[in-house]
């Protein structure tokens, strides 16, 4: 009877129920691959060994249950070995366990096989020789392996005892002709024995971010957006840490309805993983890894040598869980994997907690100056909470937002008043503010406030105002909370009302009202000058146009001041980079942004999504349009399943505009219907704005432009009526306005939009606004045919060599040319098309570099690069074709060619109907082009 075989398709039968050993590992397709292969090649008895790598709960055995369920499918056999930790195992004790299955096996084994490996076992406990032990287990298996094929699935192998694991090593080397597939699965980084045989290793690295995503969602569909994040962030990739980190959290928790704790519990499934590995450190070793888990990221060597010194033991505690792969072994200790600093503290008796916890305060007072330090023991709860929110004032004082923010929840937690409670998470949601973690300050602020004090209200309001403004903006909502956040007085905690008032700014341009402006301007304190950034940053939202001369005056002190100034305020930074942005200060706002960016890891971080924000208007001014798409598919990875928030709109309607630039029509259409719900849902009249202006983009980039006015580009919406002095995309979109009412053939909408433009200052705010408005007024004139046009459009060509607008500059080359071609200075007119032709191709606003082609080509000029794919196309040209394009390039009619070359007429045709398109041209009038371009090719 023939054996039965594995198939590489080898999968367990259908079943209502599968069992548990078949589920597929997710995101290791590569592991998959070379499993199956391996049992193909074994059925034909073609054995070997793999070795899987990874840490734990990485999937290694759930890699290993795959493969057994799959060759039991198959019908094949499957024997396991499981390495167990701890010192002292006798010899050969994995292997002993392989006894008992290999005599109850079915088929029918001679004696002398059967009693080969116990027998073999028997005599090195005699003996002590392992040779004989070797060979019996390498025959025992190939005659199990005989009838039907064998998987021996050997499961953590780094604790196997020494005599096993050179036993398995030496039947790795002797596999070869068998029908056995030997699957060993290890972790930790030190070297896999068998690598050393030629054994192929399996390394399960960590899973892609979009796989980690994909696993999340799957196994835990209802996390809310803060609690996804997190756990993504601790896990790092590994699956067993996505599966069960989200079960330590309450149903409140996972929902976004209470504050996430932190650390993260692990879960039962990794507790139980690597929980025993915490138990089994020592004392010291577990009081200093409880002390680290509360410590930021960036603690200093001192500050880790002072917690273990007040916790009485010395660094060399540390040693265990070095050696253990819990922490690094660097300079500093820092957990080698953030699950490990969950598991860390959760696994820390209640006793050691409060020790790590009193260690950690006293380590902050002493650090940042909060108080004088208390040597003693961790008292009780009331001493507790008034060091920890001692630690937390001075924290705040220090910007250290991270201690903070754990200091005052940590308080509020032991607190027993319901007045004090809400108290302390109050001050721990502002600090989370300015922490950049706004959807923890929502959290921490849900609960039911228990009669507040009135600094306490103050805080309240005013935490909870700017937080909903940046996780559930509406406009009408945020200008009532915003505005009552802003009442003078002192406040619990860290004092948001300056942020606040730099929110409520921006409402105006978001608006299109002035009236949030205004109220935060009564708002600020009376001692801010005109330099000062915040008032600066206001009156830019108020009215930028009207006020640019004060602007500017204030702007170059403050930020002279600003920039240098090492240790910079970052909120003062970015106020200032926001004002330099709505005056057209491109170049300053740049530098003041890149400052501010770089301030963030001094703490600071509820500036970032106003930077982000900067940063992408900046990039799309500029024309890095392929690091926008960069920048916004990193930052808004986030929003998920709870739809879009204010920051992530504000970087897609960059990307919106950027697509209507670059003509992509299906992409932009997905992208403007999405910010247009946003727009309506929110009340935010500069999105809607936003959305028509790419549109019109859209149009007069596109396909109809072709049939529009007199040497214009035709087919646009019709642009509504918006104040330039609120309206940024009024202001930035002036000349593509101007264009699109001539373009419907109504020079009296493009003239009022002008005289409008004119009226309110525009052609003096800016150098960018003057090349707009300058841009403008040519296109009328050359709409009327008005005498003075080439005048008009040297001035707008004056006022492009100090914009730092790349589309800008080209769009008016693009109609400068036209303008001149329809007046028939070629010369000019060239100069103008390639030049804007290059500038759309580097953005790759593919639409205009089109248009810009066919312009090119009507004047007989061939676009820049045309000449150089035409030379490799010459060298395909026969001789007398290229006699041919010659004496069609000097002017000669078919005929007169014919005549010389002594051919007939329809012969001259036919060659220059086969050489056009080899040459990429498309009429006569581009031969000149093309011979120039050619060199000596043609």
């Amino acid at each position: 009877m023939r054996p039965v075989a594995f198939t590489v398709s080898a999968v367990i039968p259908p079943q209502e129920h599968p069992p548990r050993t078949a589920v597929r590992p997710r995101g290791r397709d590569h592991a998959l691959t070379a499993v199956r292969t391996a049992l193909a090649r074994a059925s034909n008895r073609g054995g070997t060994a793999l070795a899987v790598r990874g840490e734990s709960g990485s999937g290694k055995t759930t890699l290993l249950r795959w493969a057994a369920g799959t060759a039991a499918g198959a019908d094949g056999r499957v024997l396991r070995v499981t390495g167990r930790p701890g010192a002292g195992a006798p010899a050969y004790a994995a292997l002993r366990s392989l006894t008992a299955p290999l005599l109850r096996a079915p088929e029918a084994l001679p004696p002398t096989v059967r009693s080969l490996l116990p027998d073999a076992l028997r005599h090195h406990t005699d003996t002590g020789d392992e040779t004989p032990v070797c060979s019996a287990l390498w025959q025992t298996l190939a005659a199990v392996a005989g009838r039907r094929p064998l998987l021996l699935a050997v499961d953590d192998w780094q604790w196997l005892d020494p005599a096993s694991a050179r036993a398995l090593a030496f039947l790795a080397h002797r596999l070869d002709g068998t029908r056995v597939l030997l699957l060993a699965a290890a972790e930790g980084p030190e070297p896999f024995p068998l690598t050393d045989c030629g054994v192929t290793e399996l390394p399960l690295t960590a899973l892609g971010d979009e796989t980690a995503r994909q696993v999340l969602s799957d196994r835990h569909p209802r996390l809310s957006a803060d609690a996804r994040t997190a756990v993504l962030a601790a896990a790092e990739g590994n699956p067993l840490a996505l599966v069960s980190l989200p079960t330590g959290l309450t149903p409140e928790q996972r929902a976004g309805r209470a504050p996430l704790p932190d650390p993260l519990p692990p879960g039962a499934a990794l507790e139980r993983r690597l929980g025993r590995r915490f138990r089994a450190l020592p004392a010291g070793t577990r009081a200093l890894l409880a002390a680290l888990a509360l410590m930021d990221e960036d603690a200093e060597a001192g500050d880790v040598a002072w917690l273990a010194d007040a916790l009485g033991y010395g660094l060399d505690a540390f040693g265990p869980a070095e050696e253990a792969g819990l922490v690094s072994s660097g300079r500093v200790p820092r957990f080698v994997r953030r699950v490990h600093r969950c598991l860390a503290h959760a696994t820390a008796p209640a006793a050691v907690r409060r020790r790590a916890r009193h260690a950690w305060v006293e380590l902050g007072l002493a650090r940042l100056g909060g108080g004088r330090p208390g040597n003693g023991p961790a008292g009780r709860d009331e001493d507790g909470v008034a060091r920890l929110e001692a630690l937390g004032r001075a924290a705040v004082a220090a910007r250290r937002w991270s201690t903070a923010v754990t200091a005052f929840r940590q308080a509020g937690e032991l607190g027993p008043a319901p007045v004090e409670r809400t108290r302390l998470h109050t001050a721990a949601a502002s600090a989370a503010v300015c922490g950049g973690r706004p959807r923890l300050a929502l959290a921490l602020t849900r609960e039911p406030a228990v009669g507040p004090a009135p600094a306490t209200a103050r805080a309240l309001r005013a935490v909870r105002a700017t937080t909903l403004f940046d996780v559930a903006f509406h406009a009408e909502e945020s200008f009532r909370d915003l505005s009552a956040a802003l009442d003078a007085g002192p406040v619990a905690g860290a004092d948001v009302r300056d942020w606040a008032a730099f929110q409520l700014a921006t409402l105006s341009p978001l608006t299109h009202r002035s009236a949030p402006a205004r109220a935060a301007l009564r708002a600020l304190r009376p001692s801010a000058g005109a330099t000062d950034p915040l008032r600066l940053a206001v009156t830019a939202c108020l009215n930028p146009v009207a006020r640019a001369r004060d602007i500017r005056e204030g702007l170059s002190v403050a930020a002279a001041r600003a920039l240098g100034t090492p240790d910079g305020d970052p909120h003062e930074l970015t106020w200032l980079a926001d004002a330099a942005w709505r005056i057209d200060d491109i170049g300053l706002s740049g530098r003041l942004l890149a400052a501010a960016l770089r301030q963030s890891g001094t703490g600071e971080k509820r500036h970032l999504p106003h930077c982000w924000e900067l940063r992408a208007e900046l990039m799309t001014a500029e024309g890095r349009w392929e690091e926008l798409r960069d920048l916004v598919a990193r930052r808004t990875a986030r929003s998920g399943a709870e739809g879009p928030g204010r920051h992530a709109v504000a970087l897609k309607s960059r990307l919106l505009l950027v697509c209507a630039y670059q003509g992509r029509r299906e992409e932009a259409g997905e992208l403007a219907d999405e910010i247009r719900r946003w727009a309506r849902a929110h009340h935010s009249a500069h999105h809607a704005r936003l959305a028509e202006y790419a549109a019109l983009l859209l149009a007069q980039g596109g396909d109809a432009a072709r049939t529009g006015g007199p040497g214009m580009p035709g087919g646009a919406a019709r642009p509504s009526g918006a104040d330039p002095c609120l309206d940024t995309v009024t202001r930035q979109a002036h000349a593509v306005l101007v264009r699109g009412a001539l373009l419907r053939d109504d020079h009296e909408a493009a003239r009022a939009h002008h005289q409008r433009a004119q009226r309110d200052g525009l052609a003096r705010f800016s150098g960018e606004a003057t090349l707009l408005v300058r841009h403008g007024r040519a296109l009328l004139a050359a709409y009327a045919d008005e005498s003075d046009a080439a005048e008009l459009f040297g001035l707008a060509e004056e006022a492009a060599t100090v914009s730092a607008r790349p589309f800008d500059r080209a769009l008016l080359a693009l109609d400068h040319g036209m303008w001149l071609r329809r007046r028939r200075e070629l010369s000019a007119a060239r100069t103008r098309l390639r030049a804007a032709y290059e500038t759309f191709g580097r953005l790759g606003a593919t639409p205009w570099q089109d248009r810009a082609r066919t312009e090119l080509r009507a004047i007989g000029a061939p676009p820049p690069g045309t000449a150089r794919s035409a030379t490799g196309a010459g060298t395909a040209l026969s001789a007398h074709e290229r006699r041919v394009v010659r004496l069609a390039a000097s002017g000669l009619s078919n005929r007169e060619i014919a005549d010389r070359l002594l051919v007939s007429p329809r012969t001259v045709a036919s060659h220059l109907y086969k050489v056009f398109p080899r040459l990429g041209i498309s009429s006569r009038r581009e031969l000149q082009g093309a011979l120039l371009g050619g060199g000596d090719l043609l």
